[in-house]
């Protein structure tokens, strides 16, 4: 198998008695930029260690004032974080059984091919960089501000649905389970994959989000595996795939059930046994990555249906999460509101301060179909009108009022056009192709209405 995705340098520690064996080894991790110590012995070791931790130890069992077995032992006992690789010219099987039971991440026999060491160096990094960010998060979860990093990144509300939806995001983002995200367009999907990866402990590594339904059929697999050179017409270079690109972190499928058959086959084979390759390629590249993925639709139906691989399914759906349309938690929307403020203040240059109880009675009072991205749009349109100071009713969309009766306000269309206009050319600074655009008519329509209200062009 060849690896090309090389591992970040990091500080290592040889314990090895055989000095051709270590130079050698030192040489070929040296020249991937690691930084290795040589210890030929057990109380070498130990003096390095007590002196200063290294991210990678590599042990010889059989030392000259020892076993690399004791110190593997004395390793785990003051650390779990720190990667061990047991390296042994043995071919007995039981000795690989007791150097994992005892905390070790990999075994070598000697002696030991260049890129096996390699490719095992590197894969014990990724390892450990994982188990570091899952210390602080259990840190972080243990001193109860987990949840406070949730609402941060946009979970937003107070509801019952909304505190089990955070409580699930605590529960899995520090394992390695798929993910499948449930709900209607504009509910939040993506965001929330964002959140299950920054609490992973695959934080460091890339987010990478495919949307299936955006990408031609006849490109899928060029786009998610990558092509070779010459793979097929156009294809004039070597290009690494989303899914190489995510190596050792997160890739999220957005809209999953309108991925092409074709690749589920091939992306289920890829993230069951972790390997691929290319379009047009022949080499088999090893990739690291956690799955997430998201759709508005039954992928249950669409299985029956054969339009989407079973087996895909069930690796998909090993922890689904349900997000609950907007119209199903108005309690929420105020919430939701004061934060798009919140964000987009600074964006826009704006300094409101944030909505009249009017206007929040007929943003709960709304059904949402757009959901929270429909929200976000109606907010920034209207902070784009008032600028500052509070929303009201005049800074809404008027679709907001349709079917709904808000008393005291009463108002001659005529008087609250006139208004809304002036409103919006006072916003663009009587810009009238973008005050046009603004109100969703013609700049045509835009000059009938300046002269019949008496408004300067």
């Amino acid at each position: 198998m060849v690896n090309e995705l090389r591992a970040v340098p990091s500080t290592i520690l040889l314990v090895e008695d055989d000095q051709d064996v270590a130079v050698a080894l030192k040489a070929i991790l040296e020249q991937e930029g690691h930084s290795v110590e040589i210890a030929g012995s057990l109380a070498g070791a130990r003096e390095t260690l007590d002196e200063r931790l290294p991210e990678i130890v590599l042990i010889d069992l059989g030392l000259p004032d020892g076993s690399g077995l004791d110190l593997l032992d004395e390793i785990r006992a003051t650390d779990e974080v720190v990667g061990v690789i047991m390296l042994t010219g043995s071919s007995n099987p039981e000795l690989v059984v007791e150097c994992m039971k005892r905390g070790a991440d990999h075994f070598l026999p000697k002696p030991v091919h260049r890129l096996l060491i390699l490719e095992t160096v590197a894969r014990v990094v990724r390892e450990v960089e994982q188990r570091r960010h899952v210390e602080v998060y259990r840190t972080r979860v243990a001193s109860g501000n987990a949840a406070a990093d949730t609402r941060l990144a946009g979970v937003i509300g107070s509801s019952a649905v909304m505190e089990q939806v955070r409580r699930q995001i605590v529960q899995v983002a520090d394992t390695g389970a798929s993910v499948i995200l449930l709900g209607e367009s504009g509910t939040g999907k993506g965001m929330l994959a964002r959140h299950i990866h920054r609490l992973s402990p695959r934080a460091s590594g890339p987010f990478v989000d495919v949307n299936c339904a955006a990408i031609q059929a006849q490109l899928v697999e060029s786009e998610i595996f990558g092509h070779e050179k010459g793979a097929f017409t156009g294809a004039v270079d070597r290009k690494p795939g989303l899914l190489e690109v995510a190596h050792s972190g997160t890739l999220f499928l957005d809209e999953v059930a309108d991925l092409d058959t074709g690749a589920q086959a091939k992306l289920l084979k890829a993230v069951e046994e972790r390997v691929f390759r290319r379009v047009g390629g022949v080499r088999t590249l090893s990739v690291d990555v956690r799955l997430l993925a998201a759709t508005h639709r039954d992928l249950a139906a669409r299985v029956d249906e054969g339009l989407f691989r079973r087996d895909l399914y069930y690796r998909l759906n090993v922890f689904p999460i349900s997000l609950p349309p907007l119209r199903e938690r108005p309690g929420d929307v105020s919430e939701l509101a004061g934060h798009f403020i919140h964000t987009l203040n600074p964006t826009l240059g704006c300094s409101v301060d944030g909505v009249e109880e009017s206007a929040r009675e007929v943003l709960e009072r709304y059904p949402w179909p757009g959901n929270v991205r429909e929200l976000h749009n109606v907010v920034e349109r209207a902070m784009i009108l008032a600028r500052e100071g509070s929303l009201g009713l005049d800074h809404l969309p008027r679709n907001l009022f349709d079917g709904q009766t808000t008393p005291g306000v009463l108002r001659p269309l005529a008087e609250v056009e006139r208004e809304h206009i002036e409103q919006v050319l006072e916003a663009t600074g009587n810009n009238l192709k973008h005050s046009a655009e603004v109100l969703g008519i013609s700049r045509s329509t835009l000059y009938a209405k300046l002269e019949r209200y008496g408004l300067r062009r």
